[in-house]
């Protein structure tokens, strides 16, 4: 989870914690305050203009008074009860209207006008905004299926695409999404749903899907389902897809800046082309991945993540990893070349000779 995320977080649980605060708070003033108030209120802010002696001869008023605060408290807490019964009936007046706009955009969702299915898609949104922890995991769970039933299955196969440009039928594999899918795409991937969306609860799986130009930047996309969906072209600056599952993926001349792919597997995915400058590269799997033409790798891309033999890398890397090894066989060489003994430096004289020989040094 990005920090823009644990932010949120945070400030949810402070909001929670000052609502609870603040019940408390009035519960006391309602309970202890007020009974306080009308007990000993008199004499604590009056004690000066107060007699004593004429005090204890009213005793009639003092019932009548005694009666008066007593009555007055009751119908405070009557009054807090009521309070209490009429915010909750606001809860349940609130829930039924969340219901039915609800229902409303679903059935928007199912229309056969692309403009009217925006719209249903930009009412959940609104509604995730006015009721997040009512709405948002429904809201998920529908945007899913939506997108899954609207947009086209990724066609990996060159024998299929080839057959869909004879057959002249390419409406399967747009350039780009369509609007109520970029929409939904949109929603799905926002912060607040993000948020309250329980990813142990709402499983965001978008696998086998042609996006291919989709427009998800700065999205967290952490621990998703992308096994062999289309993103090719797709703008994905920014976005966080630690522990993303983009085995087989297609990725081919996506932007992909600042991304964060820490523990992504990438295994036999398309990244021809693609821009991954300042990427982050922890632990990723890109064991038989094609990263050919690729922009933006770092030389130590071997030491960062996982790579194998069926791994294609750039010719700026392959020429660097050869350079490197062609170094480390020379360096081989010469240590097998050295011989094993013979005099040392410091006996050496100055033209190799040993200093035994030198004329002057014999006895």
């Amino acid at each position: 989870m990005n920090e823009r995320i644990a932010k949120l977080w945070r400030k949810q649980r402070v909001r929670k914690r000052l609502t609870r605060a603040l019940g408390v708070l009035g519960s006391l003033i309602l309970l202890i305050g007020i009974p306080w108030l009308v007990w000993r209120g008199p004499y604590a802010l009056d004690r000066e203009y107060l007699d004593r002696e004429e005090l204890a001869k009213g005793s009639a008023a003092l019932v009548s008074g005694l009666r008066t605060a007593l009555v007055a408290m009751l119908a405070a807490i009557g009054a807090g009860v009521a309070l209490v019964y009429t915010a909750r009936t606001y809860r349940l007046t609130r829930r039924g209207q969340i219901t039915d706009r609800f229902n409303k955009a679903l059935e928007r969702l199912g229309s056969e006008h692309e403009y009217v299915r925006i719209g249903g898609v930009l009412n959940l949104e609104q509604i995730v905004q006015d009721s997040p922890e009512q709405a948002a995991p429904d809201a998920a769970r529908v945007l899913v299926h939506f997108i899954r039933n609207r947009a086209p299955k990724a066609q990996h196969s060159r024998r299929k695409r080839l057959a869909c440009m004879r057959s002249g039928d390419n409406t399967s594999l747009p350039v780009e999404p369509a609007a109520d899918i970029q929409a939904a795409l949109t929603a799905l991937t926002s912060d607040v749903m993000c948020l309250h969306a329980d990813p142990r609860v709402v499983v965001l799986d978008l696998h086998g899907l042609h996006l291919a130009g989709a427009m998800l930047p700065s999205v967290d996309l952490t621990d998703t389902h992308l096994e062999g969906v289309d993103l090719s072209g797709a703008d994905l600056n920014g976005a966080t897809l630690a522990m993303a599952n983009l085995k087989a993926a297609r990725l081919t001349s996506a932007s992909l800046i600042h991304v964060d792919l820490t523990h992504a597997e990438l295994a036999q995915a398309d990244l021809r082309g693609a821009d991954l400058e300042l990427a982050t590269w922890d632990k990723t799997d890109l064991r038989g991945a094609n990263l050919s033409d690729a922009s933006g790798l770092p030389a130590h891309l071997r030491e960062l993540a996982h790579t194998d033999d069926r791994t294609v890398l750039p010719a700026y890397l392959r020429s660097q990893g050869e350079g490197h090894r062609r170094r480390l066989r020379r360096l081989r060489r010469v240590s097998s070349a050295a011989p094993a003994t013979g005099p040392s430096l410091h006996e050496r004289g100055p033209k190799g000779t040993s200093r035994a020989h030198e004329p002057g040094k014999q006895r």
